[in-house]
């Protein structure tokens, strides 16, 4: 049995309510050591996520104790608009594209973005394609939370990403964000935005993100 497949056993028949604070702590570590040679397949890249959005929710069930509306306030902060952190509204779209900055890629003279708006139908949809080498589970660990590490962290590397919150600009216009990279296929939602929700059916690995 895998390391992920082991976490999973040991957490999966608890709910959120009923994980205990050592225990939310210990998942926090041991998700956030977690690497690619720790989960091979398709499943095992499911299993993580349903752990992270485990944590995450439950994390979120406790900051709920600072207020009734302290999830709605971290969105508006986090979002753009008046209230917000952001006033410019396409500063989503900067935000996004440093994202992409910030990968890693196999060649540095080939990286490719591709940027498609589509109306055709409501929700409109903007949708980012790069080939950079796909995202790894300290990635989904750093983009998942609020105040984490750089998306990626390499000492020969200038980043300037750092706290994975330039990302949640996108849900001042967006509804919801999927993202496809590699084996991880997840959805955010606006109203729950730390909490990935893993998406499957009829998924097919691709390379980039």
């Amino acid at each position: 049995m895998s390391i992920i497949q082991e976490l999973y056993q040991e957490y999966a028949t608890l709910d959120t309510g009923e994980l205990t604070s050592n225990q939310k702590k210990q998942l926090y570590n041991q998700l956030e050591a977690m690497r690619s040679s720790d989960i091979q397949t398709i499943d095992e890249h499911k299993l993580f996520l349903e752990l992270i959005q485990k944590l995450r929710q439950a994390s979120m069930d406790d900051v709920e104790l600072f207020g009734k509306m302290f999830r709605q306030t971290l969105k508006s902060l986090l979002s753009v608009g008046e209230d917000g952190v952001y006033t410019n509204q396409l500063r989503f779209l900067y935000e996004l594209i440093q994202n992409v900055d910030d990968c890693d890629y196999e060649d540095l003279s080939d990286c490719n973005l591709d940027i498609q708006f589509r109306y055709e139908k409501e929700p409109g949809r903007i949708i980012l394609t790069y080939n950079e080498t796909g995202f790894k589970p300290e990635n989904v660990f750093a983009i998942t939370g609020i105040a984490e590490k750089a998306k990626n962290i390499s000492a020969n590397k200038v980043e300037i990403g750092e706290k994975g919150i330039g990302f949640k600009s996108v849900f001042g216009i967006a509804k919801k964000v999927f993202i496809e990279s590699g084996l991880f296929s997840f959805e955010l939602d606006a109203n729950n935005f730390t909490v990935p929700i893993p998406r499957y059916e009829g998924y097919h690995p691709v390379k980039g993100t």
